[in-house]
């Protein structure tokens, strides 16, 4: 059976002093949280050899010096986005950039991996996001399932969120293997609301059709207060977009005595847990395939009715006291919702 990874200097020096202590075995390996016989073969290794250290071995000797790895990943951390070819250009003596990568990932675990795409923050975004967290940071999940979400959201026809494919050799125009795009393909736009208790309404806006106040305002007095009641809600989130905003909406808003969860913070899709649900949307949209602009209507139609649950409803909801705690956590920044 393989062993495992070597124990560093400091755990061999570790072991020596508690081996001294007159120690057993068991609990000086449970008190450096390593194996009972890592720490027994480093105390054979004492009594043989009088030193916890390794002895010299023979083989192929490291082709970078301390002070090179340490560049390495002083490059590497100044530059997350340089490539191992391009700091392997850096270095002072020649390294193959296969060296470049072992080092940072073996030595430094700095994989490379995609980043996270987040809509940017301005200093206001920042404080306005802080200040909105702060207000509702005492509210608890029976608080947010009093609240209709609501936003809009366009579906494409040919979406996807693919990003790997695994194939064989030779097989990269394989139709198999290709992700299909076009041009000017169908889109459709969509206003949706929901809550814990599930969905509410749920509007197709027409071709050639712009939402502004006029519109969503025939929105809300059509889908919003009818669902609302379905769902025993009293308090109505929608975000800053200039046609939420017209002065019409807010006086209906007012005096049907709907409660506004707000002032929304700009840039914070984070803090609304439909973003999830869009997301969920088009992936099982796109499952369907839709061959036309009516058959991605249709296929928006059914899962809409059928695979948005009222349980997974309530999951998104039950997550805005982890939404707000995160966003004051790492002081109006990036989350991960």
């Amino acid at each position: 059976m393989a062993r495992g990874r070597e124990l560093s200097q400091r755990q061999r020096s570790q072991i020596l002093v508690l081996y001294k202590q007159k120690l057993s075995h068991k609990k000086i390996a449970e008190m450096l949280k390593i194996s009972k016989s890592g720490v027994t073969r480093t105390i054979a290794r004492i009594k043989k050899y009088g030193t916890p250290r390794s002895r010299n071995r023979s083989g192929r000797p490291r082709v970078t010096s301390a002070a090179t790895d340490r560049l390495i990943r002083r490059l590497a951390v100044a530059n997350p986005t340089a490539s191992s070819v391009n700091i392997a250009g850096q270095l002072p003596s020649v390294t193959s950039t296969r060296t470049v990568r072992r080092r940072l990932l073996v030595d430094f675990q700095l994989a490379s991996r995609r980043p996270a795409k987040k809509a940017k923050l301005s200093a206001k975004n920042i404080k306005d996001r802080v200040a909105f967290c702060r207000k509702y940071r005492m509210w608890r999940k029976e608080d947010w399932m009093k609240v209709m979400f609501s936003d809009e959201s366009t579906f494409s026809q040919f979406a996807t969120s693919t990003k790997l494919v695994r194939r064989p050799k030779n097989q990269r125009y394989n139709t198999r293997y290709v992700v299909p795009t076009v041009k000017n393909a169908p889109t459709v736009m969509v206003w949706g609301s929901f809550s814990g208790r599930g969905r509410g309404g749920i509007w197709f806006m027409p071709k050639n059709t712009t939402i502004n106040g006029t519109v969503y305002l025939g929105i809300l007095k059509d889908k919003l207060q009818p669902h609302m009641n379905i769902n025993a809600c009293t308090i109505f989130q929608q975000d800053g977009a200039p046609c939420h905003q017209a002065r019409a909406v807010k006086q209906w808003l007012h005096q049907q005595g709907i409660e506004i969860v707000g002032p929304w913070p700009g840039s914070s899709p984070d803090l609304n847990p439909i973003e999830n649900l869009w997301n969920t949307m088009k992936r099982l949209v796109a499952q369907h395939k839709p061959t036309s602009e009516q058959c991605l209507i249709n296929a928006i139609k059914h899962v809409w009715t059928n695979e948005i649950t009222p349980a997974y409803c309530e999951s998104l909801v039950s997550s805005m006291p982890a939404r707000v705690k995160a966003v004051l956590d790492n002081k109006g920044r990036y989350t991960k919702y």
